[in-house]
């Protein structure tokens, strides 16, 4: 009896040995513990799943979990041989016993089994350093392009912590997974910032085929060069960048949105599919039908995808359809930009539900392998925190479209490319992000659409 209650708890056991400094020695260390599981779970246990996307807070669990287990066994051993049996009943209760601290070393070697992997899946995805596949870090070149000035990118620099109570952003990027391609093409582009200030969310899109931009360290790329493979140019040395490719993209995003972006995240498409998949699929709704008789599914099957109007659920597969096809009526690269925010928003708030718990290790293992962030591991958590208390009228969704664009600008080869209106877009930035926008006080960018360097 006193093996079993100590099994339950701590110094239970010597307690009912009427042994009661022994048992109070087992029970404190219980007892903290306890007290600070309870505080991990102050704001709840989605929260608190979010924690470990830290590896120092997962080898941190590990370690007291093992001490946990070691507590219990000792425990549990300590009592035993404390307590008085008659002979008859000791084969039954060394048997008794025997079960119980095998109960403690499985359940407990499981869970630091989990934490370990936790830790080992998360690192890649947090380390700014990590050479991932998601994205180019090669050398810069020696120097700018000839007639090519470098100008202050007034910026926070990239992977710099923001100072407590002020604006955070971040670039999140989606590379085509279509395994044909060597190069690296980011198709979405999202700009999302988070104003503690006003407790309030602004997303900004640019279109993947934005081309003729001026760049942020002086000139101009040409009508030819569009954003989505602008790493890929720099890597190449087709354009001189001060900086690697993936930051020249980063930054470049920053200065065409007019706000500056603190931390990037890539993801693969395939990982995307993954995700929704692990998750149970999300549900939008679809503010037009989508029949895009062109639309690849990168599996060698037919082509062409169909999506009627209004609530549908969607599976990982046919949700990356949502978010790619922009072909056929009523469909465009703005049209799936603004659903790309929408699933983004619609993931979002199903892995914040408790129910999610469950997928935890699969989303664990998805994200370490198809993620690559410089976004602090130990931050994650806090802003799981903060998106739980946004209401859903504090986001603000903005496409880069008409009439902060004009299309098919590209009148060299007729292939369709869009332009942002730098002095609309200029605008449009200091209304969505008043005094922290990079053109606030200051001249808009000239226009590029139609010149050429």
């Amino acid at each position: 009896m006193a093996a079993l209650l100590s099994f339950l708890w701590p110094g239970l056991g010597h307690l009912y040995l009427r042994k009661r400094r022994i048992a109070a020695l087992f029970a404190l260390p219980a007892i903290l513990l306890t007290l600070l599981l309870a505080y991990q779970l102050r704001q709840g246990v989605v929260v608190f799943a979010a924690r470990f996307a830290d590896p120092s807070f997962s080898r941190a669990a590990l370690a007291l979990v093992l001490l946990a287990g070691v507590l219990r066994l000792v425990a549990v051993g300590h009592s035993f041989l404390g307590g008085d049996w008659h002979t008859t009943r000791r084969v039954v209760e060394r048997a008794i016993v025997v079960a119980l601290a095998a109960t403690i070393i499985v359940s407990h070697s499981a869970a630091g089994y989990l934490l370990l992997v936790t830790s080992d899946a998360f690192a890649p995805a947090f380390d700014p350093n990590a050479q991932s596949n998601l994205i180019d870090q090669s050398t810069p070149g020696p120097s700018l392009a000839p007639g090519q000035t470098a100008t202050p990118f007034v910026a926070v620099p990239t992977a710099t912590a923001p100072p407590e109570g002020h604006r955070v952003t971040i670039l999140f990027t989606g590379v085509d997974s279509d395994p044909q391609r060597t190069e690296h093409l980011y198709d979405s582009i999202m700009v999302v910032s988070y104003d503690p200030k006003t407790n309030s969310v602004q997303m900004v899109s640019v279109p993947r085929d934005s081309a003729a931009f001026p760049l942020y360290y002086g000139g101009q790329v040409k009508v030819t060069v569009r954003i989505n493979s602008l790493p890929t140019y720099v890597k190449n040395g087709w354009v001189i960048s001060p900086d690697d490719p993936y930051t020249t993209l980063v930054k470049e995003v920053g200065y065409l949105v007019g706000i500056p972006i603190n931390y990037h995240a890539v993801m693969d498409l395939d990982g995307f599919v993954q995700m929704i998949d692990r998750v149970g699929g999300i549900d939008v709704n679809n503010p037009d039908v989508i029949d895009d008789p062109s639309y690849d599914w990168l599996n060698g099957g037919p082509i062409g995808f169909y999506l009627a109007a209004g609530p549908q659920h969607l599976d990982g597969k046919h949700a990356l359809a949502y978010v790619r096809s922009r072909h056929g009526d009523n469909n465009s690269d703005w049209a799936r930009a603004g659903r790309q925010q929408e699933v983004l928003v619609d993931l979002l708030h199903k892995i914040a539900q408790p129910s999610q718990i469950v997928a935890l290790p699969g989303l664990i293992r998805i994200l370490g392998q198809s993620v690559n962030t410089d976004f602090p591991a130990d931050k994650v958590a806090d802003f799981v925190a903060i998106g739980q208390d946004i209401p859903k009228g504090n986001f603000k969704q903005v496409v880069l479209g008409p009439p902060y664009t004009v299309t098919n600008i590209n009148y060299i080869n007729s292939a369709a490319t869009t332009c942002l209106l730098n002095d609309k877009v200029a605008a449009l930035s200091i209304q969505l992000f008043g005094t922290d926008s990079t053109w606030y006080g200051k001249p808009a960018p000239a226009d590029t659409c139609y010149t050429q360097p």
